[in-house]
């Protein structure tokens, strides 16, 4: 494949690496303050965007308007879905909040989870999260990915609070908590807890090795699709 990396921040500079000792070819690298346009695409064949949010839009249109596939890992515009699931219609989009394939397997076992608890109203579920203190967004895409799907197959989660309380919190609200410390990749809890005991499930990074290889993966799979696509559309 012939890759455009869109941001080129310490993700940016693991999938160069990681895409580089598979043998494929890194044909454009957009800095921050670099514009993507249409133009500039036309000798790729795929993008890999993790840029910031302010900027993510604009390059996914850049992108669909040359007809080039782009894999999203940038967070906080999903806001900006429906709008652009109605022009991805000759390429193909695949969005993550999270590449890593141990953390597709963790989703696919929290949903699974989820479903068991939903029988027992003694659990009472919760997500947090640890990551190195200079990561901007807080909590992290990731969470709230946790958050959504807990809140989906738990009937008695009606909403999600992912700021410190202001009193008590209500029954029906699931809480994502964050801690910015040290130098952490990313750890995500999911806990269950009753008066009887306590159930956590647990993913750790080691490195951004295992997010650059899941990207690289997903535009591996995205090739020659069309339309709009996550992980859960990807075979792990």
């Amino acid at each position: 494949m012939k890759i455009a990396l869109i941001g080129f921040g310490k993700m940016g500079r693991e999938i160069d690496s990681a895409a580089r000792e598979q043998g494929e070819m890194i044909t454009r690298v957009f800095e921050w303050d670099r514009t993507v346009t249409p133009e500039a695409l036309a000798d790729v064949d795929i993008c890999i965007e993790f840029s910031t949010p302010d900027a993510v839009v604009q390059n996914i249109r850049a992108a669909v308007e040359a007809r080039r596939d782009i894999v999203v890992g940038t967070t906080g515009w999903y806001q900006h879905l429906p709008e652009i699931k109605a022009v991805v219609k000759e390429s193909g989009l695949l969005y993550s909040s999270n590449f890593s394939l141990g953390m597709n397997i963790f989703f696919r076992i929290v949903r699974q989870a989820a479903v068991l608890m939903n029988r027992s109203a003694d659990y009472d579920p919760y997500v947090h999260e640890i990551h190195h203190r200079q990561k901007a967004d807080s909590p992290s895409g990731t969470a709230l990915s946790l958050a959504r799907i807990l809140t989906e197959n738990i009937d008695r989660k009606k909403e999600t609070l992912a700021k410190p309380p202001d009193g008590k919190i209500n029954p029906d609200t699931l809480h994502v908590t964050s801690t910015r410390a040290g130098f952490f990749p990313g750890t995500h809890t999911v806990g269950f807890d009753s008066e009887s005991d306590l159930i956590e499930l647990r993913h750790t990074a080691k490195s951004r090795r295992g997010f650059a290889l899941g990207a690289l993966a997903a535009a591996r799979w995205l090739r020659g699709r069309k339309g709009v696509y996550t992980m859960d559309d990807v075979d792990l």
